[in-house]
């Protein structure tokens, strides 16, 4: 079911449906700690946990710690440099560290976000599954489709070149690229991102066997973060270019027109057909340059089949940039022939 940025579904979200885009593993609770010690340590606050230990009663006055700090004849018969703050912290974390509960906007455990954390994938595995988001949207039985073995999630938006749009319902996007480009591409050595904050075209750009290609989303958009945690891990793009792999968040609320849809991007039932005559162009495409005669004037001559993972490492400077030119520039668009 195809989502746009003015969504009637998504301005009506209910209450029940936003507490849905919460991370199962997000909890939250009731945490003291002493504003008078050197370091702030945080002890949850437990229910048969005594209220008359010495922080909460007048032996306060004992410690060494608020000895610092107060008169000699303090009057409240609590000590006041005890504090408590609701917090939220992760069961999925192998070490838990607590968030202010207001500082927990900055997270993006509590919305539809959590859906690109790794922790969530490894232990959650939503892949093999219907979301619940998929329920509230109405794409309840198939997640995702294949085309040979490039996977074409149908619930994203994509553009000619290749690079894709999910649309959260709480109005969060993420861009990535996709499947099919990082089977032709194979490992990347080093991923720069030349967009990080503010309103502009998402661009990153992928350096492969010492050839720098850059590749833009075609629409503008506000960009609050990158996903620079692929600089030190590039192959996590290669492994789920879907999810983890995830390169620019962005939200639409400062959108020049907030009516704007997604134009010139291909999704929903259009996207098979696309894909399918995107794998057959690049297969003639490796067949031609197969055919070619190599130093000896040999001609190697293709027997059919899909192009082979990795085919852009095989490739010569100029015959990776033609690929590049036809298939993932920016101007991909001309190419297309729906």
């Amino acid at each position: 079911m195809k989502r746009t940025f003015n969504d009637p579904r998504i301005k009506s979200l209910s209450v029940k449906k936003r507490c849905a885009m919460r991370c199962p593993f997000l909890r939250e609770a009731q945490v003291k700690f002493c504003r008078a010690s050197a370091y702030r340590k945080m002890i949850v606050r437990l229910a048969e946990q005594p209220d008359n230990e010495r922080c909460s009663s007048r032996e306060y006055i004992n410690c060494s710690a608020a000895k610092q700090h107060l008169e000699d004849r303090p009057s409240i018969d609590h000590c006041p440099f005890l504090h408590e703050s609701l917090v939220q912290y992760c069961t999925a974390a192998a070490v838990t560290k607590y968030i202010p509960y207001t500082e927990s906007v900055l997270s993006q455990c509590g919305t539809e976000s959590h859906k690109y954390c790794e922790l969530y994938h490894t232990l959650a595995q939503p892949q093999e599954s219907t979301t619940e988001m998929e329920i509230a949207n109405g794409n309840g039985s198939h997640y995702q489709n294949t085309v040979e073995d490039v996977k074409i999630p149908h619930h994203l938006f994509f553009s000619p070149n290749h690079m894709w749009m999910d649309i959260g319902i709480d109005g969060v996007c993420h861009i990535g690229v996709d499947a099919f480009m990082m089977k032709v591409l194979g490992p990347i050595d080093e991923i720069t991102f030349i967009t990080n904050k503010g309103y502009q075209r998402p661009t990153v750009s992928f350096s492969i066997r010492g050839v720098d290609l850059q590749f833009v989303f075609p629409m503008q958009m506000n960009i609050t973060r990158a996903n620079t945690y692929l600089r030190t891990n590039p192959e996590k793009i290669n492994a789920d270019p879907y999810t983890v792999g995830w390169l620019f968040e962005t939200t639409e609320t400062k959108f020049k027109n907030m009516n704007e849809q997604p134009n010139g991007l291909i999704t929903g039932q259009l996207v098979h057909p696309w894909m399918v005559k995107e794998m057959n162009r690049m297969t003639s495409l490796a067949h031609k340059i197969s055919s070619q005669p190599d130093m000896h004037g040999a001609i190697l001559m293709a027997d059919g089949g899909c192009f082979q993972t990795g085919l852009a490492q095989r490739l010569t400077r100029e015959e990776l940039l033609q690929l590049y030119n036809d298939f993932f520039s920016p101007l991909a668009l001309w190419n297309l022939q729906l």
